[in-house]
């Protein structure tokens, strides 16, 4: 029996929660309350993830290209039955596994697969975290999917890492480790002004053209197959967050405009519906 203290999400703590930010935390958030299923937050500071981890033996999912951990977040720890996933796509699979008569259906087995064969225009760049694939995981195609979107998106995560909403009592170390990552020796280089950064908004506008257009497959939108969401939309979805939680106002504004506002329309259907902050 699932109750309100049975599954724990472990998200990343900031000055906006109980509002979540990072994208695939953001990802499980969406999948949880997509299935209906009650759950509870713990907040977790940037620079205790390893630890949490490691407390509740939840090994990394995710590797530096040199090799070593990276240890990140969401988690989903079931209290009633002991067990702990540590990735979003497989919390999405469990979910669905677990809980397949609760909400909505997250693969749903009647689908048009509309989108799913996308691929990112930015799929072969890399990237200081290589993205996982998840190979051979269940709905392997919704795997697939999650890596080129996790692309599409990365690839422009420049505008928005300065403005990355740390917790005060940690900013100046957190800083320290990302610029250690980054291989930058100021905060200051984080930032991308000017039309450096004019270009790089140009180029994600259209780096998402043909991501746009499979979201106009479907005229009555605002999902992938329309009226219905599956977790295709989800995934977006927790990439959209965080651009409206840590682009610019005036940024975001913009970007609702993109292509006809059709990601204005998915996300703030997605808010409304499935987005729940506790």
């Amino acid at each position: 029996m699932i109750n309100s203290s049975s599954l724990l999400l472990y998200d990343i703590s900031s000055p906006l929660q109980p509002r979540s930010y990072a994208p695939n935390p953001s990802k499980a958030r969406l999948a949880l309350s997509f299935k209906s299923v009650p759950f509870k937050t713990s907040w977790v500071d940037l620079l205790d993830i390893a630890a949490v981890r490691r407390g509740l033996d939840c090994p990394a999912t995710r590797s530096f290209r040199d090799g070593s951990d990276f240890f990140t977040l969401p988690i989903l720890q079931n209290s009633a039955t002991g067990e702990v996933i540590g990735d979003s796509f497989d919390i999405a699979n469990y979910l669905e596994d677990t809980f397949p008569h609760s909400g909505g259906c997250l693969f749903p087995p009647n689908s048009t697969r509309t989108g799913l064969d996308y691929e990112s225009p930015n799929k072969d760049m890399l990237f200081l975290v290589p993205l996982t694939s998840r190979e051979g995981a269940k709905n392997s195609d919704y795997a697939r999917f999650n890596v080129q979107i996790d692309a599409t998106f990365t690839a422009y995560v420049g505008l928005v890492a300065e403005y990355l909403p740390f917790n005060s009592d940690t900013t100046e170390a957190t800083r320290t480790v990302f610029l250690k990552r980054a291989g930058l020796k100021s905060w200051d280089d984080m930032a991308i002004r000017g039309e450096t950064r004019e270009q790089m908004k140009t180029a994600f506008k259209q780096g998402l053209t043909s991501l746009a257009q499979l979201f106009m497959v479907h005229e009555r939108g605002p999902y992938l197959e329309g009226k219905e969401a599956n977790y295709a939309d989800l995934i977006v979805g927790g990439w959209l967050s965080m651009l409206s939680t840590t682009m610019p106002r005036d940024e975001w504004i913009d970007f609702r405009t993109w292509h006809g506002g059709i990601f204005a329309r998915l996300h703030d259907a997605l808010q409304i519906n499935y987005f729940k902050c506790i």
